[in-house]
């Protein structure tokens, strides 16, 4: 389908990715698992997972249940997000673009062969050989910078599981669950929490309930949706001791920086090769 990029992963990064090539012309379909971990959920597309439709900043990402309907929607220029976690519909799809945006602690099987130009953001793909590009999501003076060549600057796994923006942020600031279950999220997403108030219950195999509760006072800046089955250890929650609430609804700076890479790798790849793969 001409003009169409296929964005795999529909967290906080996707999405941001997601809004920026949208709005710049450009046909979006988003890949997503079943059951989704982003925990920044107001400023995530993946919810379409379980409502249908979500909406970031304006712009809505409609669920489709099989591949003719997504290709319907993409046609009529909405946001598509389809059940794949794998990535098997992509070879159907032809795009000419694919974007990793994926938080693994390995790569998830991204390659060149997927599009006639594919990037991955941060660390486990190498520029060159696996992807076309890398793009920097390490904090700091590189955040963003486009890597042709080797590995990001962070060169590992991300080191927080799930955390697809703060993953070299204070730890200090995420929720962790203590043991495996079904999490039952107490608190909303924007409010103010105190040291001590109960986050969530996590009900283990054997009917057990652990109680998580606060450590720190701030903004409930991002949760888990209720019924998640999680791993001990698996992020569940974020609180931010000065983050402004209204700021839980808006794509953070670290995540428009991204997408404004991503964009400007597409648009100078597209470019290079007007001759053959013109996007407009």
């Amino acid at each position: 389908m001409k003009n169409l990029v296929i964005i795999r992963g529909g967290g906080e990064l996707g999405s941001a990715i997601a809004c920026t090539l949208h709005r710049t012309g450009f046909r979006v379909l988003i890949l997503e698992q079943a059951q989704p971990t982003a925990t920044r959920r107001r400023v995530a597309f993946s919810d379409a997972m379980t409502r249908g439709e979500a909406t970031v900043e304006r712009l809505t990402c409609h669920k489709a249940e099989e591949l003719d309907e997504a290709k319907r929607l993409l046609k009529h220029g909405e946001i598509v997000m389809l059940d794949d976690a794998d990535g098997r519909y992509i070879s159907w799809f032809k795009p000419t673009v694919v974007v990793d945006a994926i938080t693994a602690p390995e790569p998830v099987g991204t390659n060149k062969d997927m599009a006639q130009f594919t990037i991955a953001l941060g660390p486990g793909y190498c520029a060159g050989r696996d992807v076309d590009v890398v793009v920097e999501t390490g904090r700091g003076h590189s955040l963003g910078r486009l890597i042709y060549e080797g590995y990001s600057f962070k060169g590992g796994a991300q080191s927080v599981e799930g955390s697809e923006s703060d993953a070299d942020e204070s730890l200090a600031h995420i929720v962790f669950a203590p043991v495996a279950g079904k999490v039952e999220i107490m608190q909303s997403i924007s409010l103010m929490v105190k040291q001590g108030d109960l986050l969530a219950r996590i009900t283990d195999a054997q009917e057990q309930v652990t109680e998580v509760r606060a450590h720190l006072d701030g903004v409930m800046r991002g949760a888990l949706p209720n019924g998640v089955q999680v791993a001990a250890g698996q992020k569940i929650a974020e609180i931010h001791p000065t983050l402004e609430q209204e700021e839980c609804f808006t794509i953070s700076d670290k995540a428009r920086c991204i997408s404004g890479s991503v964009l400007e790798a597409v648009v100078t790849w597209s470019t290079a090769h007007k001759k053959k793969y013109r996007f407009f």
